[in-house]
């Protein structure tokens, strides 16, 4: 099943199927034998696999091997949010540094920009995780705590269907201007 898609509503295939994927990788296995073990000038490493996920359960897009350190690459991620994130006393304030909609309460009972997705990076030997807040100034994605955008019609990326949901979502809530109450 296609977990990653480009923007827009209509899902797409993803850049390199599933399947050729793995018969790539299980050819890179029964080569990893050949050689001195030496990396030669000039050759290119894989490329890390980027992707804007909502959720840990969204981990699966990036294969079933790659499931634990998605999930321990988004736990170090909410981790840094909730020691760094800027806090204010009552939601007002909050939402006049962030912008109406954009808040969430921390278990202290401060309020912080709401943390919404995570921009996730999967390489050979690791995995990153950067938490991700609605866009201040509109537009259907995120931003990153340093305020660069990480946009669902930006092509070189690629958005779990959740993620582009939660991203469309907040970016109706910011043009209807109008607050909604959560229900407990």
């Amino acid at each position: 099943m296609d977990r990653f898609h480009r923007s827009g509503s209509v899902p797409s295939m993803p850049p390199f199927p599933s399947a050729a994927r793995a018969a790539l990788l299980c050819l890179a296995a029964a080569l990893g034998g050949c050689g001195d073990g030496t990396n030669p000038a000039g050759a290119s490493k894989p490329a890390d696999t980027h992707g804007v996920i909502a959720t840990a359960g969204d981990c699966v897009s990036f294969g079933v091997n790659a499931v634990k350190a998605c999930a321990a690459a988004i736990e170090r991620a909410v981790a840094a949010h909730e020691a760094s994130s800027a806090s204010y006393n009552n939601v007002q304030a909050c939402e006049s540094a962030i912008g109406e909609n954009r808040c969430e309460r921390s278990a202290a009972g401060t309020y912080r920009a709401r943390l919404s997705a995570f921009m996730v990076t999967i390489g050979a030997k690791s995995a990153r995780a950067e938490p991700l807040y609605p866009v201040k100034d509109g537009g259907i994605g995120f931003q990153t705590a340093g305020n660069s955008k990480v946009l669902a019609s930006d092509q070189s990326l690629a958005f779990s269907r959740l993620a582009l949901s939660v991203a469309e979502t907040q970016a109706a809530r910011g043009k209807s201007g109008k607050r909604k109450q959560k229900i407990f």
